[in-house]
């Protein structure tokens, strides 16, 4: 376990992070630039250049995973969150990410790639645009990633992967009791030794931020 996310958001991130990260992500925007990786702007990328951005992203993703996921640290933490109304109402809701526009603080937009059904499970891949913060700026990213949705058993699960080298591996299960559900979101953050308080701290922080505002939007018939 992690500790509570008051004492990662009150530790004193390195002050070299943010730079670290500025240039990581530039040099790996360089290295696949050819690409698209972290380049073009929202809804510049035509299907063929969404397809070969996705699909080398993810290769990069599987091979850290496989080849240079031991020498990466890896936390994890378990965020639950009770949201008063049935399951049938929250489990469609939390699992759209779209919902999570303006709601997650780093989330601006998402790049539909495919979706098709496989092992029981609804796939979707998808790149997201984020506003990643860097000190006193924000770096603009594109994450790559794939959301297995198992809609008879109210769970999914996402995995996604961002320059440099960080992967983001989460579990989301629902429960309702007395006419409340309970979302339970099990996350693991892997990244360069260097980047991995970083990467929890802000991890931690926005999860917590998107649950509060799903949970307020969903209550309140909002969505």
């Amino acid at each position: 376990m992690v500790e509570r996310p008051e004492q990662l958001a009150g530790r004193r991130a390195r002050s070299s992070v943010p730079k670290v990260l500025t240039a990581c992500v530039l040099a790996t925007g360089i290295t696949l630039g050819g690409v698209g990786v972290a380049g073009a702007e929202p809804g510049s990328s035509s299907s063929s250049t969404l397809d070969v951005e996705w699909e080398a992203s993810w290769a990069a993703y599987k091979f850290e995973k496989s080849v240079a996921g031991p020498a990466l640290a890896t936390v994890n933490v378990t965020l639950p969150i009770t949201i008063n109304a049935p399951i049938d109402r929250v489990f469609p809701a939390y699992s759209n990410l779209y919902n999570s526009l303006g709601r997650h603080p780093f989330l601006r937009g998402v790049l539909d790639r495919r979706k098709y059904t496989e092992g029981g499970a609804d796939v979707w891949e998808f790149i997201a645009l984020e506003d990643i913060p860097a000190g006193s700026a924000s770096i603009p990213g594109r994450t790559v990633g794939q959301q297995r949705v198992y809609a008879a058993d109210h769970w999914y699960s996402t995995d996604t992967w961002d320059a440099p080298g960080v992967i983001t591996h989460q579990k989301v299960t629902f429960a309702e009791s007395g006419g409340a559900t309970t979302v339970t979101e099990q996350l693991t953050f892997s990244a360069p030794a260097l980047l991995i308080d970083y990467t929890v701290k802000n991890g931690v922080s926005s999860h917590i931020e998107n649950q509060q505002a799903m949970k307020r939007d969903i209550e309140n018939g909002t969505i």
